[in-house]
């Protein structure tokens, strides 16, 4: 029987020729699943098959013989618009769906692999992000956000609930790293701008010598095509007004004034000639006015060699300009203005400088300041938080251990504040760095959690933190594999109880081989291996009420089932 919810979750897992897993889905729900099955079933098979998709790395030895390719895909339900999971798929141009987000990766033989978001390719670091957002998983695996110690500051901000403070911190980083990084593109274009401020001074000065003008040098082409074609224009105009007009000879003006006689004779006997006498009028009048422009225009045409030097230098000193400096004049008055603002800017950049700087002193102070309130506030919630994991971890079966979280300020060379004359590493989180420390033995000495070798150690560490965390983070799915390494009895109880009420903020999944656990599960699964035609493949299903009463039997009694074991498991189940 398979329970709907519309919480946030895993609800389906799809695996295909992985390992001795043929073809295998299980359909998952919310609230606290167990799963049990015999050593070698191939339960946590299935875990790594769920850790492929959630990104980790991935071996060609992990396809099953035989296949050419394993593909996982899981299937999450619930996840809101806005939960972080979404934000950063939105923020890889990933769309988002609005009933469900699925997750898919592909193993080929060759050893390469894709992966999916939504039916999107994406890149192997992109899905794994994703994953890391929606599962924790604990117990011998890789994916343990707990042993990360880039996660431990997250872990502790969560539990002190001091948003404010965390926010004041961001945004005065946020303004500080703006600020330094124009104060660092002013400087750069300062030192750029003294480089070629002797340049910029040169060219100006060049320019400034030539002194161009808007369409002057249009106007000196056409002055010199006049000039060097002077004694041409005064021959060709003298011709043309001796023979329009002034030559003591036959003109053509003579001419049309008979052409005019003659026609005014016709036209007096006939009115028919009337229009071209008019036009031949005209005429008279337009020889009279051209032969008058050419005599003006012959006199005003003086060959001055000076002049014609002049003309040519200074076209001569413009083309040398627009050769340097621009495709015409306009081009070369262009660059100047240039010229002249780059210089007038870097006579202002000082002051720029100047004044940015006493800003970063400024955002560098109010950062200081909300810095060190923030770690105050960790210091004195880490307190709190050791003692809280400390109780927990003795009622898990962690008895005798101590446990505390090491906050220190890191020196940098580059780093952007100075606390007690040291230079302090700074980021949007703050000053701190963070590590849990942990000794689960009397007597031994602290080391960092990630050095911890036990998987069911740290599996019972991370239920200890998920409860004091309970509903305070946003990771809607926690795992826990093994998590009853090395414990029993009352302890077990313990153990399930957390985990039961772990549940009512998370979708808890638990692979379990104690009685105790597995009673309290809401769903119980088991995993096992069927053999046909001489191969194997794992197998899981999940139970009815009569079919976790065998199988719990089984675990409290081994491989015989008897009416006692019966009725124990049926006690567990009932409490």
């Amino acid at each position: 029987m398979i329970v709907k919810s519309g919480g946030m979750g895993l609800r389906k897992l799809t695996v295909n020729s992985f390992a001795i897993i043929d073809h295998l889905t299980v359909q998952f729900n919310e609230g606290f699943s167990v799963i049990t099955g015999e050593t070698g079933a191939g339960k946590s098979i299935i875990i790594d098959a769920l850790n492929l998709t959630l990104g980790e790395k991935a071996m060609p030895s992990m396809i099953r013989a035989g296949a050419d390719r394993a593909d996982i895909e899981c299937v999450f339900t619930g996840i809101p618009s806005d939960h972080p999971v979404n934000q950063f798929i939105r923020s890889n141009n990933i769309p988002v769906n609005a009933d469900e987000l699925i997750l898919k990766r592909e193993l080929n033989g060759n050893g390469r692999s894709k992966a999916w978001i939504n039916g999107n390719s994406c890149p192997i670091n992109v899905l794994k992000s994703a994953g890391d957002l929606l599962v924790d998983l604990h117990g011998q695996h890789d994916h343990q956000s707990l042993l990360r110690e880039d996660n431990h500051i997250d872990f502790l901000d969560i539990y002190g609930e001091y948003d404010s403070l965390l926010d004041d911190v961001r945004e005065s980083y946020r303004v500080l790293r703006q600020l330094i990084e124009r104060h660092k593109l002013l400087i750069e274009k300062r030192t750029i701008n003294r480089e070629k401020r002797e340049l910029w001074e040169f060219q100006l000065k060049e320019i400034n010598k030539v002194d161009p003008v808007e369409n002057e040098y249009e106007e000196l082409v056409k002055e010199k095509k006049l000039l060097d074609n002077a004694e041409k224009i005064h021959l060709l105009s003298e011709e043309l007004t001796n023979s329009l007009y002034e030559s003591d000879e036959n003109t053509l003006y003579r001419e049309v004034l008979e052409v005019i006689r003659k026609l005014g004779t016709l036209n007096s006997i006939d009115p028919e000639f009337a229009d071209e006498l008019k036009r031949f009028e005209e005429i008279k009048y337009t020889i009279q006015e051209l032969s008058r422009h050419l005599s003006e225009f012959n006199r005003r045409i003086q060959f001055d060699p000076n002049r014609a030097e002049s003309v040519n230098q200074r076209l001569f000193a413009l083309q040398q300009l627009i050769k340097k400096y621009g495709s015409d004049v306009a081009g070369v008055i262009q660059y100047r203005t240039q010229l002249e603002e780059n210089l007038n800017e870097d006579d202002g950049l000082d002051r720029q400088i100047e004044d940015m700087e006493k800003e970063i002193i400024r955002a560098k102070e109010h950062y200081i300041k909300a810095a060190v309130l923030l770690s105050g506030a960790r210091k004195e919630t880490a307190r709190r938080f050791e003692r809280e994991i400390v109780s927990l971890m003795s009622t898990l079966g962690i008895d005798g251990s101590r446990f505390e979280v090491s906050i220190e300020a890191v020196e940098s060379e580059q780093g952007w504040v100075t606390i007690n004359e040291k230079q302090i590493h700074c980021d949007e989180s703050g000053i701190d760095r963070i590590v849990f420390k942990i000794a689960t033995n009397p007597g031994e000495p602290l080391r960092p959690l990630a050095d911890i070798v036990s998987g069911g150690e740290v599996s019972r560490i991370m239920l200890a933190m998920k409860s004091i965390l309970a509903g305070k983070d946003h990771i809607p799915v926690v795992i826990f594999d093994e998590i009853d390494t090395g414990i029993s009895g009352k302890v077990a109880q313990i153990v399930g109880r957390h985990l039961k009420n772990l549940s009512t903020l998370h979708q808890v999944i638990c692979i379990t081989h104690l009685p105790q656990i597995a009673g309290l599960g809401n769903h119980h699964y088991r995993v096992y291996k069927e053999t046909s035609d001489g191969r194997s493949r794992t197998k899981i299903d999940l139970l009815t009420n009569d079919e976790r009463v065998d199988e719990i039997a089984g675990l409290i009694g081994g491989s015989t089932i008897t009416d006692i074991t019966r009725k124990q498991a049926q006690d567990l189940l009932k409490n």
